[in-house]
């Protein structure tokens, strides 16, 4: 972790929720990764798995590709890399443990994600989610770049405007969207290749519309806990130390979710693939 957070950073981030760490990832590296999920993107295409669809055709053909860390060594090894493990030590205040990853194109035309806190759906008990979100391309507020309330990371969870009982409209296009506190503003951030922002999974979050012509806002996002956690809702079994050993913990049937609906459900039952986020 020398010379990528200092102590200063560290309390920036609990002050605010949220930080970017610059250059954690090579270039070499985020070629890497991007040449691996293109990979994997071209079998899917080929074996008619992913297909554009008529109302949104170039979203639809650049989905969110899920937890090909599992599957994947490279990328694998990439989301294991020491330094982001130190680095999610730090602002946790604990040994962190993967719970999933996540690859996203943006593509142009690609919508909005609406502000959220990702913990509502994740369950984590005691404590929250942290995640790790790797810039892969330049980023801003056209091609769909990052957008934080700051400071609200120390809120309770909030329901969002829609109802978390019907799945498939909690994970549409505005289900999970919560309102922005009086007195708050959103604000947007910029990254470079190679960049990590973490942020803490109470805070209100989310990312602008790609409404470029011609640039993707491709990242991979690692969601991650501390070690200390009990309970969560969401890859409960199949959590990943830094020595990419396979961990468990129990199952949170008592999230946010679950009282609403006394059940608790899978982001699959939402579909495996969506791109907007």
């Amino acid at each position: 972790m020398k010379n990528l957070i200092s102590k200063e950073q560290i309390e920036e981030f609990h002050k605010k929720g949220f930080i970017n760490v610059k250059g954690v990832y090579s270039d070499q590296e985020v070629n890497s990764i991007n040449k691996q999920f293109r990979n994997h993107w071209i079998q899917l295409v080929q074996n008619g798995e992913i297909h554009a669809k008529e109302d949104r055709p170039l979203e639809s053909l650049f989905p969110r590709m899920r937890d090909y860390h599992r599957k994947n060594p490279v990328i694998m090894k990439h989301t294991l890399k020491s330094e982001v493990f130190d680095l999610m030590k730090a602002v946790i205040g604990e040994e962190p443990l993967v719970i999933s990853t996540s690859y996203y194109f943006k593509s142009p035309t690609t919508r909005e994600l609406p502000l959220h806190q990702d913990n509502y759906a994740f369950g984590v008990f005691p404590g929250t989610t942290y995640a790790a979100w790797v810039s892969l391309d330049y980023t801003d507020e056209q091609n769909g770049g990052l957008q934080f309330v700051r400071g609200t990371q120390e809120k309770e969870l909030e329901d969002p405007e829609k109802d978390p009982t019907n799945v498939r409209e909690y994970f549409s296009d505005k289900g999970q969207e919560i309102n922005v506190p009086k007195g708050s503003y959103v604000e947007n951030i910029t990254t470079n290749p190679g960049d990590v922002v973490i942020f803490n999974g109470n805070i209100i979050h989310g990312s602008n519309a790609n409404v470029t012509k011609d640039r993707y806002r491709r990242c991979l996002l690692t969601h991650f806990t501390g070690v200390s956690v009990e309970r969560l809702a969401l890859n409960f079994n199949k959590l990943v130390n830094r020595e990419g050993e396979k961990v468990r913990r129990r199952f949170n049937n008592n999230t946010k979710i679950a009282e609403k609906q006394g059940t608790i459900f899978s982001i699959k039952d939402a579909g495996y693939f969506d791109s907007w986020r």
